[in-house]
């Protein structure tokens, strides 16, 4: 058999059952959120001793990544790099691995069983051959990843997992592959941006859909302002005051509000699916239609934000002392 035709082969086989393990994987992950969350904090604990070792004084850049390299020799571990304001030009950049245990056997099983497959085609169909499937594979792994991580860690802050680390006023973590394509994780940037860059920024997004995707916006006072089907997951508005803000059919998924103030504001029909509104003040807002499933609210607002009766039952109503 030509190999052309046997990899073709291979591959259309081997992609029915990738569907099927990603959605293993997804479960398989989401089952030990707990542990991820866990190991990004030892992690970070490895890293700060580091820090003080080193003397070095403050991280701006965090990177989770499995390694290819790794999984070559099945190592099934986590890689973290931690850099200063310098990024790639930091000469003494912090490193660290963290054994991922069981986390990724299902990734370790797929392989397996690929390999043992490609014995069908008798040596027309190769080891190369399964590792590269599989380290196509590892980019939807990487992103399921990134996807819990991105919402277990909206309250780093507060559950302490980078405490060990002295950040910069602007830093981020992102997940993915070695110096190639990842994905933001969390960041944040505490310098006021005045009203000015708000209204320059809302100008640029009717023509780079991106600008106000993973946004952050602290101790603005923003008013007056029409977003219309505006994706901005990921957003971050921490102690803002928003007034006259229309958010209309717009993507907030995960989005925060830490300690806002919002008047006379619009959420219509906005997806607002595990946004944070702990710390707000709300007056006169509306969120007629919106999908609030998993959207965190102080407890005490409730009852004023007329809320469908839907929608009461998908938010998570939130104690100050339960913060």
């Amino acid at each position: 058999m030509e190999r052309e035709k046997a990899l073709g082969e291979f591959r259309e086989k081997a992609f029915g059952e990738l569907t099927g393990y990603r959605e293993r994987m997804a479960g398989h992950l989401l089952e030990r959120a707990d542990e991820l969350t866990a190991l990004v904090q030892e992690a970070a604990g490895l890293l700060g001793r580091q820090m003080k070792e080193r003397q070095k004084e403050e991280i701006s850049f965090l990177y989770g990544s499995i390694l290819k390299t790794d999984l070559l020799q099945g190592k099934y571990r986590f890689f973290f790099h931690a850099m200063d304001r310098r990024w790639y030009l930091d000469t003494q950049p912090l490193e660290v691995y963290v054994d991922a245990g069981r986390l990724l056997a299902p990734f370790d099983e797929m392989w397996a069983r690929l390999t043992e497959e490609s014995g069908v085609w008798k040596g027309v169909v190769n080891a190369y051959d399964v590792r590269n499937i599989m380290f196509e594979e590892l980019r939807y792994t990487n992103a399921q990843i990134a996807g819990i991580l991105r919402y277990r860690l909206r309250g780093w802050e507060e559950d302490g997992v980078f405490s060990a680390l002295s950040f910069s006023p602007y830093w981020l973590f992102k997940w993915g592959e070695y110096r190639d394509r990842t994905e933001f994780i969390v960041h944040r940037d505490r310098t006021v941006k005045e009203g000015v860059v708000w209204k320059e920024t809302l100008k640029k997004a009717r023509y780079e859909p991106e600008a106000l995707l993973y946004g952050y916006w602290y101790q603005g006072e923003y008013e007056d302002s029409d977003l219309p089907e505006r994706d901005m997951r990921f957003s971050v508005f921490e102690e803002c005051r928003l007034e006259k803000i229309r958010f209309e059919r717009c993507n907030l998924e995960g989005s925060r509000f830490t300690d806002s103030r919002l008047r006379d504001c619009s959420f219509t029909e906005c997806s607002l699916w595990g946004a944070d509104f702990r710390g707000c003040t709300f007056e006169n807002v509306t969120f007629a239609g919106a999908d609030l499933t998993g959207a965190l609210f102080p407890a005490k607002s409730v009852a004023f934000l007329h809320l469908e009766p839907d929608q009461l039952q998908d938010i998570v109503p939130v104690r100050k002392e339960e913060a």
